[in-house]
């Protein structure tokens, strides 16, 4: 009796961890729900452009083409399911809700893993036995916390615009596979694994995962036969995995043979393999066998197991998530904030942000005195904000998708129609993981509905009705085709056809100045033109030329000449030796004693910027003396 009261010890200790599960199955969905809340809260406040950036480009299209070719290749139909959800990125509130709800999925099931363990420690074999007595604790258990490292882990990744969310669904799959293998007879195991090429094909290689898990949970927690036929076929579907790549790769031969190891679009740059997710995996096998032996180590007591492993899990995801992975990409949010505010025409939310934090980097100095135009404070707040150059006014064409989205912006607005389809063209083609961008067809189809391509236009309307949150817009849009009038008519695509270049010429970025100075030409009313040749000027430091192009303005009328621009006439005219009493300009008194004063320091003071900036740093003159390009080779033929 003695013998058998012992032998029946370990499974007491089990029912009473059973009974302290039934605690804490209450207990974990608060946990749960906290975390998916913080998630939320932080996605929502702290990084909705990161999944905007997302969102605008790929094309998520209903139809059976589309599901066909995504799902043709290994992951492709993770792929195909994080395309759908991303749409919902368009709107920041889905994409924290979408986010979130994942993430906590995901914590769910790996603490069902975890549990499953425990749940057969009672008939386990010896072996698993001695190991899983371990993991007998009390209502706070550490299998609750651990399960939260997979969900941390791929939320850090989030912060990384290039992390792709079909990974996400991925995990989510592969470990809803592992728990199925856990549960089930020789039969359906069975069938499971003949079964196991349409799962690599679903979900790619991250099914090694699921039956590296199943085949712990095996030799942990099954004995004798049972154990032996398990464990065999499991170690069979392994090497079978380990063969699909192979197999894959001479069915479909467009694809080097790593992409097929690894299947799903994990990142946007394909051609690079993403073994960070590698250190996720091996996080997520190990969370298993490590994460649940500290229910002993740390303590019995239900208290300081609650409280250590609440303060690790707010700990890891104040160090993981806020402080390494938020902090290194802010500056990227605040690009890609930007640039979604410029494509939803949000103006004055930009001039905002610029307000708070002036931004340095050309593409959002671009987006920045775009919204100065459309505001009408371009010619006078231009230079309250840091200034980079031309291309902080049009960005040149480089070979990155970003960049060139960013720069199609202002030549659309412009009139420069052609070079805005341009640049959207090569921006799309540009994605390194081949999609197309849901942004750049709906600039593609605007510019060739304002240049009179219709059947472009209605190829790429047609591309966006199959859509779910730009359909509407294509059918709107699709009323304008073969209407002359109603274009004209139309507040944006009216105004742009009616100042679009109406004459062939070389288009070089190297003179923008002069492209702008044609365009103007063609059309003297183009107020956006004429401004920025003005400003086009100011920032070439051209300051001979800016008079001659001043004296163009024969339509616009200004309450009084902008401030930049008077700044800029006094310095010319104050060149030339010339008293400031005779220019021919009406100039306000008060920037007429702010040039007088700048002068007076530049020219008396040996190191003049330090005792310039504090008054003078939202000025064209300072501007013109230190920022960017340096010396102006003006300023050696005259003295003031």
């Amino acid at each position: 009796m003695d013998v058998k009261k012992h032998l029946n010890e370990p499974l007491n200790v089990s029912c009473s961890a059973m009974a302290g599960s039934n605690l804490l199955s209450n207990l974990h969905y608060f946990y749960s729900f906290t975390f998916g809340v913080f998630t939320f809260l932080f996605v929502f406040k702290y990084i909705p452009h990161h999944f905007h950036y997302k969102e605008q480009f790929q094309l998520f299209i209903f139809t059976a083409d589309y599901f066909r070719e995504t799902c043709s290749t290994p992951g492709g139909l993770c792929n195909y399911i994080g395309r759908f959800f991303s749409q919902f990125f368009l709107h920041s509130w889905m994409s924290a809700l979408t986010v979130s709800f994942f993430l906590a999925a995901i914590q769910l099931i790996m603490l069902r893993v975890c549990l499953k363990f425990r749940s057969r420690g009672d008939n386990s074999s010896s072996t698993g036995r001695r190991f899983l007595l371990l993991m007998s604790g009390r209502i706070a258990d550490w299998e609750l916390y651990v399960s939260f490292l997979p969900s941390i882990g791929y939320l850090y990744f989030l912060c990384d615009e290039n992390t792709q969310f079909g990974g996400v669904v991925a995990l989510l799959f592969s470990l809803a596979y592992a728990l199925f293998l856990m549960g089930g007879d020789r039969g359906w195991t069975g069938c499971l694994l003949l079964t196991l090429p349409i799962l690599y094909f679903s979900i790619g290689g991250i099914v090694y995962l699921s039956l590296l898990l199943a085949l712990l949970y095996g030799f942990l927690t099954k004995e004798g036969k049972t154990r032996r036929w398990f464990c065999s076929f499991l170690v069979v579907g392994i090497l079978f995995a380990a063969a699909c790549p192979f197999i894959a790769k001479e069915m479909l031969k467009q694809y080097p043979l790593s992409r097929y190891f690894w299947g799903v679009d994990y990142v946007h740059f394909v051609a690079f393999p993403p073994f960070r997710f590698i250190c996720l995996w091996l996080l997520t096998l190990t969370v298993v066998l490590v994460g649940v032996c500290f229910c002993r180590i740390v303590g019995r007591g239900r208290l300081p197991v609650a409280v250590g492993g609440s303060l690790f899990i707010v700990m890891l995801i104040y160090v993981l998530v806020v402080k390494t992975g938020y902090v290194n990409n802010v500056s990227k949010e605040e690009l890609m904030a930007y640039d979604h505010y410029c494509r939803t025409k949000n103006w004055m939310a930009i001039i905002q942000m610029a307000d708070k934090k002036h931004p340095k980097s050309p593409m959002m100095v671009a987006c920045l005195n775009l919204a100065l135009y459309k505001m009408g404070e371009l010619p006078n707040r231009m230079f309250d904000y840091f200034q980079n150059g031309l291309e902080g006014l049009l960005p040149s064409f480089r070979r990155d998708f970003m960049i060139a989205t960013v720069a199609c912006e202002p030549y659309y607005y412009l009139g420069f129609t052609n070079t805005a389809q341009r640049l959207a063209m090569e921006g799309m083609e540009a994605l390194p993981d081949g999609q197309k961008s849901v942004r750049s067809i709906m600039r593609l189809a605007e510019t060739n509905l304002i240049g009179g391509r219709y059947e472009l236009a209605s190829k790429y309307l047609r591309l966006l009705e199959k859509t779910l949150f730009y359909r509407k817009w294509a059918c709107e849009t699709r009323e304008y085709l073969y209407n002359d009038a109603k274009i004209s008519a139309h507040p944006e695509w009216g105004m742009i056809r009616k100042f679009s270049t109406n004459e062939d010429f070389l288009f070089s970025e190297k003179e923008k100045d002069m492209m702008l100075g044609i365009l103007f030409r063609q059309h003297p009313d183009n107020r956006m033109a004429y401004e920025y040749l003005m400003a086009c000027t100011l920032l070439k430091k051209d300051v001979r030329l800016f008079p001659i192009y001043f004296g163009l303005n024969k339509n616009f009328v200004y309450q009084s000449i902008p401030k930049s621009y008077q700044e800029a006439l006094l310095y010319n005219w104050g060149l030339s030796g010339r008293s400031f009493d005779s220019i021919p300009y009406h100039i306000d008194e008060k920037i007429r004693k702010s040039v007088e004063n700048y002068a007076k320091i530049y020219t008396s003071m040996k190191e003049p910027e330090k005792y310039l900036e504090k008054d003078f740093s939202k000025s064209f003159l300072f501007y013109f003396h230190f920022r960017q390009l340096g010396k102006s080779t003006v300023e050696v033929s005259y003295q003031y």
